[in-house]
């Protein structure tokens, strides 16, 4: 007999519902929809003009394990990500002893769904730290490094969101509540890359539908793509960041 895998899936296609078409139900949000926007943020910030005056490589990245742990030889906490980093140096004939000053000069992005306060279970998160629909971006923030965020890799994005006029809100986790991570601190601390969480607010997070609000796809994606044409000129002005 052979060995096989087998999947269940919602076989129902993803779709907008509301009504102002206010909202997008589908499976796998999490994290399908950071994906696309990473990807569709950097093809269309990639343009000819774009790529002709950056020294910069520019990458987008996915993983498979996250939700279980990300150990396996092609999750984020392997020897994936940096194998790949130093063969990109490689073959741009980076010596081996300027490669860490490559990779000091660089930023890491993780982008990842976020709970979004529901209103029938609204005492689960802090007043102050809420994340709701069609308010923007979330930048994701845990004392216990749980995220990779840091203050000046938050002052960062929010300058990036503030030059692509994209909202911004700030969760932290209840102090009393088990807080999950993601992949931002585990490729920070093989790489040594400054990093920042960063996500989308959603509802029923890992169930088979799984909801967010439209406007806040456009939010991410505008940022992704904000991200990977301002980045280099934010990063040399740091001071100037308000």
């Amino acid at each position: 007999h052979g060995d096989v895998d087998i999947c269940l899936m919602d076989a129902q296609p993803s779709f907008v519902f509301g009504a102002r078409d206010e909202f997008v139900s589908s499976p796998r949000i999490d994290n399908l929809l950071s994906m696309w926007a990473c990807m569709q943020g950097l093809c269309e910030a990639a343009t000819p003009e774009k790529l002709a005056e950056t020294s910069d490589v520019l990458i987008a990245m996915s993983f498979d394990h996250e939700e279980v742990g990300s150990v396996s030889a092609v999750g984020a906490d392997s020897n994936t990500l940096p194998s790949w980093l130093d063969r990109i140096l490689a073959a741009l004939a980076v010596p081996v002893g300027e490669r860490p000053l490559v990779l000091s000069r660089s930023f890491l992005v993780a982008a990842d769904c976020a709970h979004g306060v529901h209103p029938n279970y609204a005492g689960r998160h802090q007043a102050q730290h809420s994340p709701e629909f069609h308010k923007g971006i979330v930048i994701k923030e845990s004392a216990n490094q749980n995220y990779s965020t840091t203050a000046l890799t938050a002052a960062t994005v929010r300058e990036v969101c503030r030059r692509a006029n994209v909202p911004v809100q700030d969760y932290v986790v209840r102090n009393d509540s088990p807080c999950g991570t993601t992949i931002g601190p585990l490729a920070s601390a093989q790489t040594g890359i400054r990093c920042v969480d960063v996500g989308v607010a959603q509802w029923a997070m890992h169930s088979i539908r799984e909801t967010c609000a439209t406007s806040d796809a456009g939010h991410l994606k505008e940022m992704c793509k904000g991200f990977y044409a301002t980045f280099r000129e934010i990063d040399r002005t740091t001071t100037e960041i308000r």
